[in-house]
């Protein structure tokens, strides 16, 4: 493909959920899982089999590193509802690792997947987000949402005591947030021109945000060559792709005990352009809003539902240019 960035982070495996009660009190979990949609990365996959026949979440580039393939799992029977607590991080950064722009576009969307799922009160920890989310966060229900109930109680319910539509998704709380600090971490690239026909890199990961957990990282950048690098001192692992010209540096984990990280080596060339943009991918439950659901119920008896959710971080971009 001439699009080095065509199919990096895309998958066909689909992702299977458990199922997940959720009682009043209880605090949001699921199990989330990141799939980047309309991914710039490219290409360490097209040739030679890189990707991973099984389509092994820790290593959704098909890299042959991170940690095996789980088990296969069967589908899990359909909950009366889905949650999906999405936030997808648009970041771009300087070679130097600054932050440049940094955004976050949240939402929670609601499917009702059986008629037990359609009469539903989303409740959500509205308290707790509007006093910890300040100057530039905006928060906006969906029209057809009740706002004084969300306004009032944090209660998501349609207007009128609408049922919710079947197996439609719909879009029921968004939120945004531009900020330097929304980055949970930074990676910065300083390629020098040896004058030998030769170019040593040093790159660098940092944490920002000390409670993000960041799993399954994958820094991808040309190398302007075919040729392969010289490791001269690494943190984590790479993979080298000879046929595109790519490598990929991974990291299982960023967080606070593994907060930072450094790669070296020397390749040949003598234009130091040619490694960017680096293109960052990851999966992560590290929500930057502190929003949780604390129980979905019948707006009418009052009980549990039962449902499938998904917590996720997605970064849709995230580079270093």
């Amino acid at each position: 493909s001439d699009n080095l960035y065509a199919n990096l982070g895309k998958s066909n495996e689909p992702e299977i959920e458990a199922p997940k009660v959720v009682a009043k009190g209880m605090k949001l979990g699921g199990v989330g899982g990141m799939r980047k949609k309309d991914s710039l990365m490219a290409g360490m996959l097209a040739e030679d089999n890189l990707r991973g026949v099984a389509g092994n979440a820790a290593d959704p580039f098909g890299l042959g590193i991170g940690a095996p393939a789980a088990a296969a799992v069967p589908a899990a029977p359909s909950a009366p509802a889905t949650i999906m607590v999405e936030e997808k991080m648009l970041v771009q950064m300087s070679r130097e690792g600054e932050v440049k722009s940094s955004e976050i576009k949240g939402t929670i969307t609601y499917t009702a997947n059986t008629d037990a799922g359609t009469m539903a009160n989303v409740v959500v920890n509205k308290p707790v987000y509007s006093a910890q989310c300040g100057a530039g966060w905006s928060f906006a229900t969906h029209p057809k949402v009740d706002k004084k109930s969300y306004e009032k109680q944090g209660v998501l319910a349609l207007k009128g005591g609408k049922p919710y539509p079947i197996n439609r998704p719909v879009g029921i709380l968004r939120w945004n947030y531009s900020g330097e600090d929304s980055a949970p971490f930074t990676v910065n690239c300083w390629p020098e021109d040896e004058g030998s026909g030769a170019i040593n890199v040093n790159m660098e990961f940092e944490l920002q945000r000390e409670d993000a957990v960041i799993t399954d990282v994958n820094i991808l950048f040309p190398l302007g060559t075919t040729d392969p690098p010289a490791i001269e001192s690494i943190d984590g692992q790479f993979k080298h792709d000879p046929s595109t010209g790519m490598m990929c540096w991974h990291h299982d984990v960023i967080d606070a005990n593994n907060s930072t990280g450094s790669l070296e080596f020397s390749i040949a060339g003598g234009d130091v352009d040619v490694f960017f943009p680096v293109q960052i991918a990851f999966t992560s439950q590290s929500l930057m809003c502190p929003i949780e659901i604390t129980c979905l119920t019948n707006s009418s008896s009052g009980a549990g539902i039962p449902n499938n959710m998904t917590v996720r971080v997605v970064p849709e971009i995230y580079q270093c240019v």
